[in-house]
This record gives C-alpha cells, sequence and structure tokens, in this order.
C-alpha cells in the first residue's frame, strides 16, 4: 500500500500539473527566468520516465531492461545531489519565499522522491 499511494502522489505531483505548467510558459503567465523552466520542465520529464520503473516494481512488469535503469538511477541521485549546491529553480524559490521556507519545501521535495529511487533500485537490481 505504501508503494501504490508513493507512485500516485508523485503521478499527482510530476505529470498532471504539468500540461498547465506548459500552458502558463507559453502565455507567459510564468514570470521566472528561462533557466528556471528549463530546469523545472526537464526535471519533471526526467523524474516522469522514473515512474514507468516504478510502475513496473509495484506490478511486477519489465519496462526496458535494468541497465537502463541503473544509469536512470544514477543520473538522478547525481542530479538531485547536484540540485542542493547549484539550481536556477531553488534560487528563484529562495527570492520568492526565503532561504528558511526554501529548505523546507526542498527537503519535502527530496523526502517525496526517495520512494521513487527506492523502487527504481529493486526495480533494476
Amino acid at each position: 500500500m505504501f508503494w501504490q499511494i508513493s507512485f500516485w502522489l508523485l503521478v499527482v505531483i510530476l505529470v498532471l500539473p504539468f500540461p498547465f505548467k506548459v500552458l502558463g510558459y507559453i502565455k507567459g503567465a510564468d514570470d521566472s527566468k528561462l533557466s528556471v523552466k528549463i530546469e523545472e520542465s526537464a526535471n519533471a520529464i526526467f523524474m516522469s520516465i522514473g515512474l514507468f520503473a516504478f510502475y513496473g516494481y509495484i506490478n511486477d512488469q519489465i519496462y526496458l531492461n535494468s541497465t537502463f535503469w541503473q544509469v536512470w538511477l544514477i543520473i538522478g541521485v547525481l542530479w538531485s545531489i547536484f540540485a542542493i549546491f547549484w539550481s536556477p529553480k531553488l534560487a528563484y524559490a529562495t527570492e520568492l519565499m526565503g532561504k528558511n521556507k526554501m529548505r523546507i519545501a526542498a527537503g519535502i521535495g527530496c523526502f517525496l522522491y526517495i520512494p521513487l529511487f527506492l523502487a527504481v533500485y529493486f526495480y533494476a537490481f
């Protein structure tokens, strides 16, 4: 049950809002810098790819091969660690929310991705 809830929570966070974000970018409703938009979109797309492995892990189905998911996992973990030190999105969030609130929000975000990384790990190995 934990895996199902985690999976669907990530679907709601990553996949459902994405078309609305893109529409906001096109209409100009989002006033963030281009680097923030690129990072946010790339992150959402990349992490959404990991949802295939998460789903495969939950339902015992094979999608692609284990080498692909091992590489995806390494890139995903390194990308997440790198974002702690340099991220246009986090810099923009700091401007909007302040340093302490941004740290709390980033911590919650990292916490929500742990089940994804664990599921991909179990799926790939």
